[in-house]
């Protein structure tokens, strides 16, 4: 059995899914309604910062994956580091951000190979509102996103791993931007937002299950 372990903040949480399932379960059950033996953790929080996220990532994962023998870690940074503040700089600045990323990669990878998830384009707001975190007046702009869509492509490469490029995805046509554009902070997906991730997700994914289903049946056979 394949265990997936979603690590993540809003994206990941899935909190305005209907269903209750976010794009995880959405994708857990289509892979499991095509015969695979999966299950997964969602361990999604919303509005989480990277530099919070990396201090539970090793103490949530280890115990849900330590005896695990087939196992992925989708690992969503989030859009809380890159909400801009009032004077447009980045809530955490990208060297922080990056450091804390490559340290959490670092940790997870010693558990199972990584998934890296990039962030999802942004309905942008004009007006700025208070972080539901900590109070902040913030705002988000698909300038920064890309950017650093773009670098999180560049370090899954350098590390040989599949990334999940939610930005460009996403940003094809209107249906995504649809999906989040009543969430007041345009960012947080409903069901319709959802559905599209796991669709992403289940085609880029496709591969490793081949691959896996191969193994299974060369143990079988």
């Amino acid at each position: 059995m394949k265990t997936l372990c979603f690590i993540g903040t809003t994206i990941t949480c899935g909190a305005r899914d209907r269903d209750s399932l976010g794009w995880p379960g959405r994708l857990t059950r289509q892979l499991l309604r095509e015969g695979h033996s999966v299950h997964h953790y969602n361990l999604g929080i919303p509005g989480e910062t990277l530099p919070v996220l990396s201090k539970r990532a090793e103490r949530e994962a280890r115990p849900r994956l330590e005896g695990v023998e087939d196992a992925l870690i989708f690992l969503e940074p989030g859009h809380a580091d890159l909400a801009l503040l009032k004077d447009s700089r980045r809530r955490t600045d990208a060297t922080t951000f990056e450091a804390h990323l490559t340290m959490t990669m670092e940790v997870l990878d010693g558990m199972a190979p990584v998934v890296l998830i990039g962030p999802s384009p942004v309905a942008e707001r004009e007006d700025m509102l208070p972080c539901p975190v900590t109070g902040e007046m913030i705002r988000y702009s698909n300038v920064p996103i890309a950017a650093v869509s773009r670098r999180l492509a560049a370090i899954a490469d350098e590390r040989g791993i599949l990334y999940l490029d939610l930005y460009g995805e996403m940003s094809k046509g209107t249906a995504f931007t649809a999906a989040i554009e009543d969430d007041p902070y345009g960012i947080d997906p409903g069901s319709g937002g959802h559905k599209l991730i796991a669709e992403y997700a289940h085609t880029m994914l496709a591969p490793l299950m081949i691959d896996e289903d191969a193994v299974s049946g060369n143990a079988h056979g």
